[in-house]
């Protein structure tokens, strides 16, 4: 029952897909494998994904392919229910550990995520300074790529652009390139966005933010969250001893 609801749950809020509807389309769909060592000290602590990059140069939607496929799938699973009258099972719908999205038009970025069961949005202050180092080329995916490099957050990434796709996009928050990111590194490998394929694909872009706060207020309820997931419902040593573990555990934040 649980799962139910989070996955109905899951299903409401992921209007960036299917609700609010701007008026652009996408040009092209880039996919990209994303992986995330949650955990520094553990090499084990590796996730993967594959994301979606939907853009036009002007406005783009990124989001995992998994979790949109497990909402689209339990929609129609809730669409058969609800004429069949059948209880619904979520069944063998895909399994997503990212849950994060990023919309970004010409002036703005907006990062959305969910704490819990609640999902927040906050637009990016970060400014994307790049160094761009054009003795260095690379091939990637068949496309003649630059190497270009920028601090942020903290964190250095190395990127690679190709100047054959003339849209200033990337994965995640990233761009201001002359040309699209097919891959950025970040230093010590913790943090990876790889492409995996590029398609001409005309799908609207649409967005719904969540509640909406500042990034540093994101910060300081993501630190609530981890301190006590459960919001005081639960308070025992063996809960206290998983929380401070889980805060050793996942180190590594995108923002």
């Amino acid at each position: 029952m649980r799962l139910l609801l989070k996955t109905l749950m899951a299903f409401l809020c992921f209007s960036f897909i299917q609700g609010q509807v701007n008026k652009d389309s996408s040009d092209i769909e880039v996919r990209y494998n994303f992986t995330f060592m949650q955990d520094t000290l553990d090499r084990s602590s590796v996730l993967s994904e594959p994301m979606v990059l939907l853009t036009n140069g002007k406005q783009s939607i990124y989001y995992s392919e998994n979790y949109k496929a497990a909402v689209d799938g339990f929609g129609k699973k809730l669409k058969d229910a609800v004429k069949t009258g059948n209880i619904v099972d979520p069944g063998m719908l895909p399994r997503s550990k990212v849950r994060h999205n990023v919309y970004k038009d010409q002036n703005h970025t907006y990062i959305s995520n969910y704490l819990g069961q609640n999902y927040y949005t906050f637009a990016s202050p970060d400014q994307m300074k790049w160094e761009i180092d054009y003795n260095t080329a690379a091939v990637i995916g068949g496309y003649t790529c630059h190497k270009a490099t920028i601090t942020i957050g903290g964190k250095k990434f190395s990127a690679w652009f190709t100047y054959d796709i003339p849209i200033s996009d990337g994965p995640y928050k990233f761009r201001g390139l002359p040309g699209l990111i097919l891959q950025i590194t970040e230093m010590h490998g913790y943090i990876d966005f790889e492409l995996i394929s590029i398609q001409k694909k005309t799908v609207p872009i649409a967005h719904k933010k969540g509640i909406l706060i500042s990034k540093e207020q994101y910060r300081s309820k993501r630190k609530e969250y981890m301190n006590d997931p459960y919001h005081g419902k639960i308070n025992n040593p063996a809960y206290r001893k998983m929380a401070e573990e889980n805060k050793k555990k996942y180190n590594n934040a995108l923002e």
